[in-house]
C-alpha cells in the first residue's frame, strides 16, 4: 500500500491530537500537514504546519498534494455561549474544509460528527451536526466517512462538568451503559478513523456509528 499524505484540521482537540499522535508512528503515513491558527510546537520529521485562518470566508492553501483529510473540529454551547458561534465552528468550518478538500482533489475525507446527528433533529446540537453531514455528503467526495461517537473520554484541556461526571460514572459502573451508547476513548476514535481512511475503497460513503468505532478499535489494536 502506498504511503499517505494526510491533512489534519483540529489537531489541538481531544480526537485531533490523538490522530496526530498515532499518525506519527503509523508506517502507512508519509506526511502530516497540520492546519493551525498558530504554531503548536509539535516537532517530528513527518509534521508540516500551515498557519491557517479558520475565520476566512473561503479557504485556500498553497497547492498541496494530499490523500486524506481528517476534520476534527468541534466545540460546545457552554464554551461559545451562542448558537451562531456554535454554528460557525461546528457547521461552517467543516463545510469550508470540505470545499478545500475538493480543490485539492483529496480522495478520502473523514469528519467527526456526533451520535444522533440529523438535520431535522429537535435538538440544536444534533441538528447542526446533521446539517454539516448533509453538506459534506452533497459534495460527493471519492470517499467520505462520517464518525458518530458517543461520549468522548480523554484528557480535555477545559473542564466540562457533565462529561466529567458521565466519564467517572462509566468507569465506576460501565454496565449501566447499553453498548450502543458506551462512552469511547478519544484514542479509540482516532484509531478507527485512521484504519478506515487507510483501508476504505474509493467510491464509498461510510457512517461510522459508535458501536463500529469500538469494534474497529478493538479488532485492530497495535502491539
Amino acid at each position: 500500500m502506498n504511503k499517505k499524505t494526510v491533512i489534519v484540521a483540529g489537531s489541538s482537540g481531544l480526537v485531533g491530537k490523538e490522530v496526530v499522535k498515532q499518525l506519527v508512528t503509523d508506517p502507512l503515513c508519509k506526511e502530516i500537514i497540520l492546519l493551525v491558527r498558530k504554531s503548536s510546537g509539535l516537532k517530528d520529521e513527518k509534521i508540516k504546519e500551515v498557519i491557517f485562518d479558520f475565520t476566512a470566508s473561503e479557504y485556500s492553501i498553497e497547492q498541496t498534494e494530499a490523500d486524506v483529510m481528517f476534520i476534527c473540529i468541534g466545540t460546545t454551547m457552554n464554551k461559545v455561549k451562542s448558537k451562531q458561534a456554535f454554528e460557525d465552528i461546528d457547521l461552517h468550518i467543516p463545510v469550508k474544509l470540505g470545499k478545500l478538500a475538493h480543490k485539492l482533489n483529496i480522495q478520502h475525507v473523514s469528519v467527526i460528527s456526533a451520535m444522533g446527528a440529523h438535520e431535522k433533529s429537535t435538538f440544536f446540537y444534533n441538528r447542526v451536526k446533521g446539517n454539516m453531514e448533509s453538506h459534506l455528503i452533497s459534495m460527493k467526495f471519492p470517499s467520505l466517512t462520517i464518525v458518530r461517537p458517543s461520549l468522548l473520554i480523554g484528557d480535555r484541556e477545559e473542564f466540562r462538568f457533565g462529561e466529567r461526571f458521565a466519564e467517572k460514572l462509566y468507569h465506576a459502573l460501565p454496565f449501566i451503559y447499553p453498548s450502543k451508547y458506551e462512552p469511547v476513548e478519544s484514542s479509540s476514535v482516532a484509531k478507527a478513523m485512521i484504519y478506515d481512511a487507510f483501508n476504505t475503497s474509493i467510491g464509498s460513503l461510510n457512517i461510522m456509528e459508535n458501536k463500529k468505532i469500538h469494534e474497529i478499535s478493538r479488532n485492530h489494536l497495535k502491539s
